[in-house]
């Protein structure tokens, strides 16, 4: 019976192009993505490609190494080192936003990468959470939390605060028992009430597309302007070289 390393040192060396027109086609014929070998090097310029940050192999072997122990090592095959893709692209990337990104300390990393669930890394990914909401789910997912409770818990924040005033709010705090408890939850559940009609009746939709047509325009303009600005300049260097 094979071992997981050897497992994975039997698996093909792919450059990155061949690696990526493998996943598409068989993605396309619909089965598993599957598996194949980077080579260091080309596993770095993917990386630095992806996340924007400078990596190096050095950076790499020591996050992987037993002291930091953020990464799972490199896979060793005819004496070199390899990186499994695409399993390793995500992971790799995850703890260099949360380290060279949000500068977090590697104990809440080290916790994070154990904990938080592989399909939510897009939020860390795309930069969706504050520092101050990373640090919390390094203290709570541990005890059982899920990254949806801090989103829930965020989006009750926002409907509290746009549906009952301070001053409601202070009535409720000073009345004995729980009322400003059931007064925030009574504001959730009438938002959530209005929410779904809100969606139902198309006026998301409509809000939305606004938006993006808006902005759809704003980025006409900004390229118009840049179009012009470029014209003038283009036009006084010409001026200048004509004297």
């Amino acid at each position: 019976m094979t071992t997981p390393d050897k497992d994975l040192e039997n698996l093909p060396v792919m450059k990155v192009p061949e690696a990526v027109d493998s996943i598409a086609k068989r993605r396309s014929q619909g089965l598993p993505d599957g598996k194949v070998l980077l080579a260091e090097e080309d596993f770095v310029a993917l990386l630095e490609a992806l996340s924007g940050f400078t990596v190096t192999a050095r950076l790499l072997r020591t996050y992987s190494s037993p002291r930091v122990g953020l990464l799972p090592p490199a896979v060793k095959k005819d004496g070199k080192a390899y990186y499994v893709y695409p399993d390793q692209v995500e992971t790799v990337g995850f703890v260099l936003v949360l380290r060279l990104g949000y500068h977090l300390p590697l104990g809440a990393i080290r916790g994070l990468v154990k904990h938080f669930p592989a399909d939510r890394r897009h939020l860390v990914l795309e930069r969706k959470l504050t520092i101050e909401d990373l640090l919390e789910l390094a203290k709570v997912l541990p005890r059982g939390f899920a990254v949806a409770d801090l989103v829930m818990a965020k989006t009750c924040d926002l409907m509290v605060e746009d549906t009952l005033s301070s001053s409601k709010a202070l009535l409720a705090a000073t009345e004995p028992g729980e009322a400003l408890r059931k007064a925030e939850e009574a504001a959730i559940l009438n938002r959530l009430d209005e929410l779904r009609d809100w969606v139902s009746s198309g006026r998301r939709q409509r809000f939305v597309a606004r938006e993006a047509a808006e902005d759809f325009r704003d980025l006409a303009r900004n390229r118009l302007a840049a179009a012009k600005i470029v014209k003038k300049v283009l036009a006084r260097r010409a001026r200048g070289a004509r004297r």
